[in-house]
């Protein structure tokens, strides 16, 4: 953590001290599986209820996720308020009230190929994320955990070089053993130097210069917003880079330690409702 901010605490004071010196804010940025879904994936509905009260309050929620874009967006439906949605990574950026896709960018067929054959020479499992859907080529843990990552949508388990290659926006790795997968990181980052390692038995990569961080700024060109008025929620390797994008880079209890190195603020477990509770104390200094 940054040795100038003294904000980490998930006790209801210290959420008010985080939420005074963040000041109002127009927009909060949330990544969602570790940040705002619990344990089993799931977002509380008292998590659904909370982003409806910030944006009522007039601050924009915004879902910044690995999730394909119907499960992210789901979210904000879910809340009844409109909103924007990144998702695959920063590989597709939508407006959910209207439906709008307003950026999109799949990976070059010779990228994916790279990576396909990279996975398979180490027993990898492997994930092709699609607009809508997901493709695996084994049904495993991670299969199981993609369907209820991404609201029960399942993942469809088939010859993944039967895709075409067009429609592939980000790559998933996946194994049992996180060791496994601590021990082939020299070798993967050799060669994929954009891989990022999303939570202990994942890695996810999107094109080159595409993520999380370059569909923020769109975003915020799109709408006008000033990032140093935004905060950014998040736990996951695949945060570090757009977070500090944001004025008010915010982790949760249970995020990666180079996560919390990047952030302003510490707030509280993602299983006891972190999220939720900071935008109440938010909400309470704030109105």
């Amino acid at each position: 953590m940054k040795p100038d901010t003294p904000f980490v605490g998930s006790d209801r004071d210290s959420l008010i001290r985080l939420a005074r010196a963040m000041g109002r804010v127009d927009a909060m940025a949330f990544d969602v599986d570790g940040t705002l879904a619990d344990a089993s994936s799931y977002v509380p509905k008292s998590t659904i209820s909370a982003l409806a009260r910030l944006a009522n309050a007039g601050v924009q929620p915004v879902i910044i996720t690995g999730r394909v874009y119907p499960a992210a967006s789901k979210i904000l439906h879910d809340a009844h308020c409109p909103g924007i949605v990144v998702a695959s990574n920063g590989a597709v950026v939508g407006d959910c009230e209207t439906d709008e896709i307003l950026y999109q960018h799949p990976m070059e067929p010779e990228f994916s190929r790279g990576l396909i054959d990279l996975g398979r020479k180490h027993d990898l499992s492997i994930t092709l994320f699609l607009f809508d859907s997901m493709v695996s080529d084994r049904d495993d843990f991670s299969a199981r955990f993609l369907k209820d990552a991404n609201e029960g949508l399942a993942v469809r388990i088939e010859d993944i070089d039967q895709i075409d290659p067009d429609l592939i926006l980000k790559i998933m790795y996946a194994h049992p053993d996180p060791q496994v997968l601590d021990q082939l990181t020299p070798e993967l980052l050799e060669q994929f130097p954009d891989l990022q390692r999303s939570l202990n038995n994942y890695f996810e990569i999107v094109s080159p210069g595409e993520g999380k961080k370059k569909a923020l700024h769109i975003v915020a060109d799109k709408l006008g917003w000033d990032l140093e008025r935004v905060a950014g929620f998040g736990d996951g390797g695949n945060d570090v880079h757009w977070m500090p994008e944001t004025g008010w880079p915010i982790a949760v209890e249970n995020a990666r330690d180079e996560v919390k190195a990047i952030a302003r603020g510490v707030i509280g477990h993602h299983n006891h409702g972190g999220v939720e509770n900071f935008i109440d104390a938010y909400l309470h200094v704030h109105g």
